[in-house]
């Protein structure tokens, strides 16, 4: 991919998320870096530091500096934590790029899978990955997350199905999205049910075209955020709104 000046319009923009991730963010900008080198077209990345309590803003601002990134990665350090649902929008308002994408801090995501989606980049308004998730039949699964975690991913995407009829296999992970659909369909979320919402809300117009691509998820941590009590809140706001938007459009 190619750099540009700060104030030319790119193909896309990255949004790269980072909170307490100091361990892992060097690895994961490398990862990107890596994948975005073969294609020929350009890109911004702007990575958001949620307020990190650990060194996370001195790793970053050291690796871009060392690699003289300043032309296409940029760090917005915020002062509070607001959630990855409100980075993301104010990721979306701020990029100048014609496609958005989501790449997590914690370098989980496989290149080979980053790689897949940003090559499908201007074939839908959107490229939503799934991972073929089986709680019991492992010789076709390709979610490699723990039990705990594949369970509550399938109820997840079970109950979104059911309360907004859309039929997507998987209502989360590192969506491609054309940017103006982003900015149009904006959420109230700041937690995890976010791109749920934003889903289920750019869906809305059957006339949307979008691919569901196969991936393989290779996090196999058992740890999630989902049941913090401030994303509780978040995620059962999304499942309210995700529920009335279905109705209104009825």
């Amino acid at each position: 991919m190619t750099a540009v000046s700060p104030a030319s319009r790119v193909d896309l923009t990255i949004f790269v998320t980072c909170f307490n991730e100091a361990n892992l963010i060097v690895g994961t900008l490398d990862t990107l870096r890596a994948v975005l080198r073969p294609f020929a077209c350009t890109y911004e990345v702007l990575i958001y530091d949620d307020a990190s309590t650990d060194n996370s803003v001195a790793v970053i601002g050291e690796y871009l500096a060392k690699h003289e990134l300043d032309a296409n990665f940029v760090l917005i350090a915020n002062p509070t934590n607001r959630g990855i649902g409100v980075n993301y929008f104010r990721a979306a308002e701020r990029g100048k790029g014609e496609y958005f994408y989501i790449v997590h801090g914690d370098n989980a995501t496989p290149p080979e899978a980053l790689t897949k989606v940003i090559a499908l980049m201007g074939q839908a308004e959107m490229v939503v990955p799934y991972f073929r998730t089986r709680l019991f039949a492992k010789r076709f699964n390709c979610d490699h997350r723990p039990f705990s975690r594949r369970l509550l991913s399938v109820l997840f995407a079970g109950l979104i199905r059911l309360l907004s009829g859309h039929e997507l296999r998987y209502f989360n992970g590192w969506v491609l999205h054309k940017r103006a659909n982003v900015l149009a369909n904006r959420v109230e979320a700041y937690g995890l049910g976010f791109q749920a919402e934003l889903l289920c809300k750019i869906l809305a117009d059957p006339n949307v075209e979008y691919l569901e691509i196969r991936q393989h998820n290779l996090d196999q941590s058992g740890t999630t955020t989902a049941f913090r009590p401030k994303n509780v809140v978040s995620v059962l706001g999304s499942l309210g709104r995700i529920l009335l938007g279905r109705i209104s459009n009825l």
